[in-house]
């Protein structure tokens, strides 16, 4: 047996495409017919961007030229010593979603140790609060095969690209391989094969060919390996592909209930995600429902319109190309969905490309003959997807993929859809489901599995066993928090909104302002008098000594006076702060970007349609944001430990440039943490952002220092937009990098420390216990135990109050925890638990509790604007983060 098998990616259906003539060919036209295929440039080394050599990783991180000194540095000193850190040998690279392709099955699994606060003999399982019975969307597995199962990689020759034609070849040897599971390029079964090695010869139906099979065993996997979990899930597929289901991309949808919007040119497709895994109740079935937004339009559609107004816009085909680069299409002849990466204007559905057998096909030909579709304009430009090969060929993992617009239908929504109201409000009457519905989804998906013949036999086989209930267990409620104002407190509400209680109450800190000024609109000068009337008024009763405003009338209807008015009035009166009133979202950006970045003056930009309803909730919450602005803070929950710096940390992609995100970190710096440190780092995709957010962190740290002539004795992150496959690389490298920062700043001084991931992409959903009418668990739920991750100190938490559809929990995982070496406080999960739904009470944006801990919500606000607004985010410079909100 070979100990070592070349390791080969999983050959999934593409399907719907000419296939290479040869190894390595892109697909599509070759260059000498209809120009050079346009990819990235090579890198430094002659590599194409995004190839990643694999090297096995070290025993351990390692760090260069750092500088190994024994007492504290200044914070020159340690960026830049990180600005030479590398991360080395890290298998995983850096940013949300960057593992997401199909990789082999392996029984090489990293498992990050338990921090030690959660191995007391409670647990990670908290205390206090109200006992409430849950019901979640997991079914338990009864039964499971309790036998070893056996890996085999299977090879075709000559190859064979779509895994149905695999499928095909394989199934002709039934009674040999018995019962299996094929996923294009392993194969697992409960039979040994006896030679190790077996060639295997097959037909192909549609011309006949010989095909030579070769079955070579790999390993075997033991009950309880992480592999025989992912066999799992390869079984639950199986079973929904015998629901007469489409696969649109990962997930299966039902094409046949699919759900017309014609007023929109839209459909929803329902379908259905499903998970096993191991948690602390056992083995359970994860199902949540999921729904596929198709746009009737086709990409030759949106080209049309675009090409309507080459009059009037000469940029028409700039426009088309910004409108389709980056989305993702589906095309419908074979249910396949890919990201477009490129417009190929040089090559069109008359070019040529050379098939297996060196002949030449135009794409219209090629269509007719395979698809029997007749194209209908053979003008269009071609589309580029760039797609993971089946196989690799000297470090390239992509091929190029050619598509014809007229076939690409266009999935999701644009910011412009997005925007228009009356369109998600019509959309949120299928998409937003209740409780109750919900549950009734669920049952009848796993009724269809058990009901449906073939799906329930495929599971039998195996020895898997369903249940038809859904798991239930008990939740906590965590105490109501109290809000603090000045010399006042009031209680958060069971809903957690507390807007009424706030416009009688003095706001925990105000902050002075001389001179401000007020830009609107000259037609509507009266209701823009009205609306300062009642902010003063408003202001007043929090005790936040406004001063009447300079009002400025002028055209909002074009920025570009509006723009130099602003320059002039920033001349003349020097103000502490400006409101800006305009009638279009999109003016939003250029002020933003005006008073950030090239004057700097503390801003609020606030609708006109806002103005006008002059209500006193509108009111209330522009004289907060105008008072954190200038340093002051509305109100503060009470953690009582001392001298802790909690960060929060999370990345954001640039809109325009994909390959180009933005990693935010926003730190509080006081007791009350009401002032906060921010900044912001760019970075280009495939850099390591490790080192980034540790020279970060030494920011903040030095910020610290200089503001409270000490460094802190404890210090927690919430480190968000971490994807599941990532985990192991942030342990890895992050944590060590931070940690290493912290001895520079700390030397032999120990510093308490907490990282903990911070997950909103979730599948999970929690429900109250009451089948004649199930509702949202109220904000405060805390979720420790039964559906957790048995090697994971690990929560759930609802810090929100929903009314409508379902609400969505949050999920942490704490991976470090040495905070009791330093802290006053035992720091249990019990009180982790509490400290962070209190910091969800903390986002000064809203009178209300937000999804995640504040800090986090705030970093998460400054990289996205970043990316959206500044086109020179280096670092903005600005330590009051809610400045630049």
């Amino acid at each position: 047996m070979d100990p070592n098998p070349p390791r080969r990616a999983r050959g999934r259906a593409r399907g719907g495409h000419p296939p290479p003539n040869q190894i390595g060919q892109p697909r599509g036209p070759p260059p000498n017919q209809i120009g050079q295929p346009r990819g990235p440039p090579p890198n430094q080394s002659g590599q194409p961007h995004g190839a990643r050599p694999v090297q096995a990783p070290p025993s351990r991180p390692q760090a260069r030229n750092m500088p190994s000194q024994s007492g504290p540095q200044s914070v020159e000193q340690v960026t830049s010593g990180l600005g030479n850190l590398k991360t080395e040998d890290a298998l995983i690279p850096i940013g949300r979603g960057a593992v997401r392709g199909r990789q082999p099955i392996e029984n090489i699994y990293y498992r990050i140790e338990r921090p030690e606060s959660s191995t007391s003999s409670d647990g990670k399982i908290g205390k206090g609060g109200q006992d409430i019975q849950l019901t979640s969307n997991y079914f338990p597995i009864t039964t499971y095969t309790d036998w070893s199962l056996y890996q085999y990689r299977v090879d075709f020759n000559p190859i064979q690209d779509k895994i149905n034609v695999q499928r095909g070849l394989l199934s002709s040897h039934k009674e040999l391989l018995g019962a299996y599971i094929f996923d294009g390029s392993m194969l697992f079964s409960s039979k040994k094969y006896i030679p190790n090695t077996l060639e295997l010869t097959s037909k192909r139906n549609f011309d006949d060919e010989i095909v030579i099979i070769t079955v070579k065993f790999i390993q075997i996997i033991e009950k309880g390996d992480h592999s025989s979990i992912q066999i799992f899930n390869l079984l639950i597929r199986k079973a929904l592909m015998n629901l007469n289901l489409s696969l649109v991309g990962r997930n299966y949808y039902d094409e046949k209930a699919k759900i017309n919007i014609p007023k929109h040119r839209l459909q929803l497709w329902p379908g259905y995600e499903t998970t096993i895994g191991m948690y602390d109740s056992g083995l359970l079935l994860r199902s949540e429902i999921s729904t596929k937004i198709m746009r009737e339009e086709t990409v030759l559609d949106f080209l049309k319109d675009c090409a309507d107004n080459r009059n009037r816009d000469p940029q028409w085909m700039v426009k088309f190309k910004m409108g389709v680069i980056g989305s993702t299409v589906l095309t419908r002849y074979n249910n396949q969905t890919y990201r477009i990466d490129d417009v190929d204007e040089n090559s069109n559905t008359q070019s040529t490309f050379k098939k297996k057998d060196g002949s030449s096909i135009s794409y219209i030909d090629y269509y007719r003959e395979k698809h029997k579709i007749n194209l209908s304009n053979h003008q269009q430009p071609m589309l580029v997807s760039k797609k993971k090969k089946s196989f690799k060929i000297e470090g390239d993992e992509s091929e190029l993929v050619y598509l014809v617009p007229e076939l690409c239908t266009l999935t999701g929504l644009t910011q412009k859809m997005r925007d228009n109201r009356f369109l998600m409000a019509d959309l949120a009457v299928y998409t937003r489901v209740g409780p109750s519905e919900r549950i009734g989804k669920y049952n009848s998906f796993i009724n269809r599995i058990l009901d449906t013949p073939k799906s329930a036999e495929s599971l039998s086989q195996w020895n898997l066993t369903l249940s038809n209930k859904l798991v239930t267990f008990n939740g906590r409620v965590l105490t109501q928090e109290t809000l603090q104002g000045n010399q006042i407190k009031y209680p958060a509400g069971n809903t957690a909104d507390w807007t009424t209680s706030l416009r009688s109450a003095p706001m925990f800190t105000c902050a002075e302002i001389k001179r401000w000024a007020v830009l609107g609109p000259q037609s509507n000068g009266g209701q823009v008098r009205q609306f300062v009337k009642t902010l003063l008024t408003v202001a007043k009763k929090m005790s936040f000594n406004l001063p009447p405003p300079e009002i400025v009338d002028l055209d909002i209807s074009n920025m570009r006076p509006y723009l130099t008015t602003l320059d002039q009035v920033i001349n003349r009166m020097n103000p502490s702060f400006i409101l800006c009133i305009i009638n279009r979202n999109d003016h939003y950006h250029v002020l933003k970007r005006q008073l950030s970045i090239d004057r700097a003056v503390p801003s609020q930009v606030v609708l006109m349609r806002q103005i006008e309803k002059n209500n006193m909730s509108v009111c209330t919450k522009i004289a907060i944001q105008i008072n954190c602005k200038l340093g002051g803070a509305p109100w503060r929950v009470v953690i009582p430990e001392k001298n802790m710096m909690i960060v929060g940390f999370d990345v954001c992609h640039d809109k325009q440039n994909k390959n180009k995100s933005y990693g935010a970190l926003v730190a509080t710096m006081n007791d009350s943490h009401t002032a906060y440190f921010s900044c912001v780092q760019p970075h280009e995709s495939g850099q390591e952002l490790s080192s980034y957010f540790a020279m970060s962190i030494a920011k903040a740290l030095n910020k610290y220092r200089s503001k409270n002539k000490t460094l802190p004795n404890s210090i927690i992150i919430y480190r968000d937009g971490v994807g599941d496959g990532q985990l192991s690389y942030v342990h890895r490298t992050e944590v060590d990098m931070v940690k290493k920062t912290c001895k520079d700043f700390y030397g032999e001084k120990k510093v308490g420390m907490a990282f903990i991931i911070v997950k909103k992409r979730i599948s999970t959903r929690f429900f109250c216990s009451n089948p004649k009418n199930y509702q949202n668990p109220p904000p405060g739920t805390v979720i420790d135990n039964t559906v957790t991750d048995p090697t994971m100190y690990d929560f759930y938490l609802i810090s929100q109050n929903v009314t409508q559809g379902t609400v969505t929990p949050t999920h942490y995982n704490v991976i470090v925890d040495t905070l009791n070496e330093t802290t006053a406080t035992n720091i249990t999960p019990g009180i982790m638990q509490k400290l962070t739904y209190k910091l969800t009470h903390m986002y000064y944006n809203w009178s209300g509790t937000v999804r995640v801990p504040a800090p986090c919500q705030l970093a998460h606000k400054l990289a996205f604007l970043t990316g959206q607004s500044l086109q020179n985010p280096a670092n903005p410079g600005l330590e009051d983060l809610l400045y630049f909100l």
